[in-house]
C-alpha cells in the first residue's frame, strides 16, 4: 500500500555516554516528511541535526522511538539496505575517475548492463548541463561542477530519500546562490524527497517546502519558510531565523483586539491579538494582566520618521491582496531615539536607534531607494521608529 510519508520520526531520542555522563543529543522529537518534499533541518552547531541525519541514513540507531520510511520501521536496518543516499560538504568524488565513471559507479556496483548505465548517466549529466565535461577528470572541474557531480552520483541510483549535509558550505557566495537555484530545480524535476541539514537560515528559507528548527536536541518549530519567519513559536526561533528586536514584558490587557504589553525600558507596546504564536503546549489568555511574555518585530517592518506620527488606529493589511475587514484595528507602536550607527549594506541600510541609555538599541533595516525618495539619515539626530501592532508578534518564553 502506498504511503504518504517518505520519513517519520516518532518520539525519537538519541543519547551518548561521554565521560561517564549521559549526553542527550536528540530529545523526543516527532515529525513527518511527505514524499517529494524538500524538508530542511535548521539549527546551530551542536543542536542535534547531524545526529538526526545519521539516524536516517542508518549510521546511528535511536536510543528510543521509531524511525519509519514509507511506513516501515527501519531502526535496525543496515545503511546499505536503506534506499537513502547522502551528499556531504566534502564531495568524496573519486579523483582517478572521470565525470561519467563517478556517476556510473553505484550503477556498476548494482551490476546493471552497460546500456542501462549509459542511458541513466547521460540523462543525469544532461540535467546538470555537464555534457561537455562527461569524460573530463574530476580534478579539472570547478567547485560548483564537482558539487553537481556529487549530486547526480547520488540521484542516479534513484534513492527514496536524498540527504544533504551542508553540501554548499564550501562554495563562494555567488556560486552558492546559483547552486541553490539549481538544487531546487533538480529536486522538483525528479520529485525525490530531499532532507537538507544546514545552519544557514537563508539557504533553508530559500530552498525548503518546510523547515524544522532545532535547538539543544529539541524541535522548536516546524513550518513553511513564511511561518517560521513571520510566526515564530519561541524566542529562539525569532532570534535564530533572521534578525529581530525582542522586548520582554508583561500583559496589561486587551485594547480593542490589541494586546498591550508593558516592556522593560521601552514603555507600552502593542501586538494585534491574532499575532500570538505559541508552542503547541503553551496557552495565553490575552486579557489576563501580568502574563510574562516577549514581543518581537523584524527590523524591516519598522519605519523611521523625522516627525511624530499619528496615533490613530487603522486597519492593517494581512497579505498582499487586500485588507482583512474582520481583523481588529492596528495600533501604531512609536519609539523615539537617537541614531548611533548607520551601516550601508547595498540593498539596505542598517540603523541602530538608541531609545534609552539602559536598553539595547533598536535595529532597523531600510530599503535603499533613490536619494529623492529617501531623506539622509544622520547619526546623532533624533527620529521616530514606527510600526503597526499587526507587524509585532508575541510568544511565551
Amino acid at each position: 500500500m502506498a504511503h504518504d510519508f517518505s520519513l517519520e520520526f516518532q518520539k525519537v531520542s538519541k543519547s551518548f555516554i561521554q565521560d561517564k555522563k549521559v549526553n542527550n543529543v536528540v530529545r523526543d522529537i516527532s515529525f513527518a516528511v511527505k514524499k517529494g518534499e524538500f524538508f530542511s533541518i535548521l539549527g546551530p552547531s551542536g543542536c542535534g541535526k547531524t545526529t538526526c541525519l545519521r539516524m536516517i541514513s542508518g549510521l546511528e540507531t535511536p536510543s528510543s522511538g521509531l524511525v519509519l520510511m514509507s511506513g516501515n520501521v527501519v531502526n535496525h536496518i543496515h545503511p546499505h539496505k536503506r534506499n537513502v543516499h547522502t551528499v556531504f560538504q566534502k564531495y568524496a568524488l573519486f579523483p582517478h575517475l572521470n565525470v561519467f565513471e563517478n556517476v556510473a559507479f553505484g550503477l556498476r556496483m548494482k551490476k546493471l548492463d552497460s546500456k542501462q548505465i549509459k542511458s541513466k548517466v547521460d540523462r543525469m549529466i544532461e540535467m546538470v548541463k555537464l555534457n561537455a565535461h562527461a569524460y573530463r577528470p574530476i580534478t579539472q572541474l570547478s567547485g560548483g561542477e564537482q558539487q553537481r557531480v556529487a549530486l547526480i552520483r547520488a540521484l542516479v541510483n534513484e534513492p527514496e530519500i536524498l540527504l544533504l549535509d551542508e553540501p554548499l558550505a564550501a562554495l563562494d557566495l555567488k556560486l552558492r546562490e546559483q547552486m541553490q537555484q539549481e538544487l531546487a530545480t533538480l529536486q522538483k524535476q525528479l520529485g525525490t524527497t530531499f532532507i537538507f541539514v544546514t545552519h544557514d537560515q537563508t539557504e533553508a528559507l530559500t530552498l525548503s517546502d518546510r523547515v524544522g528548527i532545532m535547538n539543544h536536541g529539541i524541535l522548536e518549530q516546524i513550518g513553511t519558510p513564511t511561518e517560521v519567519y513571520e510566526q515564530p513559536a519561541s524566542s529562539f526561533v525569532a532570534k535564530f531565523v533572521g534578525s529581530t528586536n525582542v522586548f520582554k514584558g508583561k500583559v496589561l490587557g486587551d485594547q480593542s483586539g490589541n494586546i498591550a504589553v508593558e516592556t522593560q525600558g521601552f514603555g507600552t507596546l502593542f501586538c494585534r491579538s491574532d499575532r500570538i504564536f505559541l508552542k503547541p503546549r503553551q496557552s495565553l489568555t490575552s486579557s489576563t494582566a501580568g502574563t510574562e511574555l516577549s514581543l518581537m518585530v523584524r527590523p524591516e517592518k519598522i519605519r523611521l520618521r523625522v516627525t511624530a506620527p499619528s496615533t490613530t488606529s487603522s486597519h492593517s493589511q494581512t497579505n498582499g491582496e487586500g485588507l482583512d475587514t474582520n481583523a481588529p484595528l492596528s495600533k501604531p507602536n512609536i519609539l523615539k531615539g537617537i541614531i548611533t550607527e548607520k551601516i550601508y549594506w547595498g540593498p539596505t541600510t542598517h540603523i541602530k536607534l538608541q531609545v534609552s541609555p539602559d536598553t539595547a538599541p533598536l535595529v532597523i533595516s531600510i530599503a535603499n531607494q533613490t536619494a529623492t525618495k529617501m531623506p539622509a539619515l544622520k547619526v546623532g539626530e533624533k527620529y521616530f521608529a514606527v510600526w503597526d501592532s499587526s507587524d509585532s508578534a508575541v510568544f511565551l518564553e
